[in-house]
């Protein structure tokens, strides 16, 4: 029986490799979606760009169009739940005074509220842009917020030019309305209210609101006085009684005590 030498022994699989290729990646299967440029070429190339054929390729694009539409949308939606779930408590920390330096209110400047918001707009893939317009003796600033998705939304927010800070120059002025407005801009686009500071140095400058008898107290004296409501209330500093701050009530007190007092006039 005749003897069978090495090279007949080869192993199978070594014989079958060089008959098999090895399959594609999956993203060479993958068909390229055409762009409607493409189309537009392959139906010149193929001589069947009729008028019926146009009209199909624009309600193609038209409808094409809307869906990235509504999918940019719903990812500016999504991104914005987001962002305001991430979004912390702005604190207003500069305070207003009035005339008697009782403080009006408390306010939030702009670099403060840019400082905590710009590294997560940028984190949730949003960015804002800003544009002013001054019409007459307005001003109004837009803030549009443009996400990577291709989605904008634009707010804007619009005041009187020409009053300013006292002391201030014609061009200070326009300059704090202008900064007024794009603060405003940006809270109303990003769904932002600063809230004063109740804790530490704010609380003990405001003290706490008065007693509900002491602010009906004081809300019976202004009528017995007959004194005009809306002015008594600026000058405690409140926009209603109930909001008239502890420290203040003394005062308050003493003045419509002052004109109960006075004698009536002859």
């Amino acid at each position: 029986m005749p003897t069978k030498t090495a090279a007949q022994f080869q192993p199978i699989e070594n014989t079958m490799s060089d008959k098999t290729e090895a399959a594609p990646p999956a993203a060479e299967l993958a068909i390229a979606e055409p762009s409607p440029i493409a189309l537009i070429g392959r139906l010149i190339d193929q001589g069947k760009l009729t008028p019926e054929s146009v009209g199909v390729v624009e309600r193609l694009v038209a409808l094409k169009q809307r869906i990235e539409e509504k999918e940019a949308e719903r990812q500016f939606n999504a991104a914005f739940v987001r962002l305001q779930a991430d979004t912390p408590k702005i604190k207003a920390t500069v305070a207003v005074p009035n005339n008697d330096n009782t403080i009006r209110y408390h306010f939030a400047p702009y670099d403060d509220i840019w400082t905590h918001v710009q590294p997560l707009l940028h984190a949730h893939g949003f960015a804002v842009t800003f544009s002013m317009e001054v019409k007459d003796d307005r001003l109004t600033q837009y803030c549009r917020l443009m996400h990577v998705g291709g989605h904008s939304r634009t707010n804007q927010f619009t005041v009187r030019i020409g009053a300013g800070p006292p002391k201030a120059t014609p061009t200070q002025a326009d300059g704090a309305a202008a900064t007024y407005a794009k603060r405003f801009a940006l809270c109303s686009a990003l769904n932002i209210v600063a809230e004063v500071d109740t804790d530490g140095a704010d609380a003990r400058a405001l003290g706490t609101p008065i007693t509900f008898e002491q602010a009906q107290t004081l809300r019976e004296m202004v009528k017995e006085t007959n004194s005009n409501e809306a002015r008594f209330l600026a000058y405690a500093g409140a926009k209603t009684f109930e909001e008239i701050m502890s420290e203040r009530y003394q005062d308050c007190f003493a003045q419509l005590q002052k004109k109960r007092n006075a004698p009536a006039p002859q």
